[in-house]
């Protein structure tokens, strides 16, 4: 499809991409979702692509403060880095192009997603 092709630079998302860190967030997040009484199997789905705090003020829960919920949930991810491992094939494959010329990006905070890159063994 891209035989031939020439590109100045590569943007790769995240999870799914270059890593694997679901196990990570779900644990977290099951975690949260059982102490507002969330069905967990349903919830979990809506967590990944976006940001903490845009999935929880999304459930208008009553008396739930968003932005201390996504600060609290930032500091256990930050904490679980558990399982977190590169997608197979990732790390040679980025290792391989110029380090000037491929960023990652995500809807994780920018300390999150270092902190992941890094347990996964992924060049920053």
């Amino acid at each position: 499809m891209f035989a031939g092709s020439k590109f100045a630079a590569f943007l790769f998302d995240m999870d799914g991409t270059v890593l694997n860190s679901i196990a990570a967030a779900e644990r977290v997040w099951t975690k949260w979702a059982e102490r507002h009484g969330l069905d967990v199997a349903s919830f979990l789905p809506t967590i990944h692509g976006k940001r903490a705090i845009e999935t929880i003020a999304g459930l208008r829960l009553a008396g739930v403060d968003a932005v201390a919920e996504a600060d609290a949930l930032l500091r256990a991810e930050a904490d679980d880095l558990e399982g977190i491992i590169p997608i197979p094939g990732a790390v040679a494959f980025l290792e391989s192009l110029p380090p000037e010329r491929w960023a990652i990006v995500t809807s994780a905070p920018r300390e999150l997603a270092l902190l992941r890159i890094r347990a996964a063994g992924i060049p920053v």
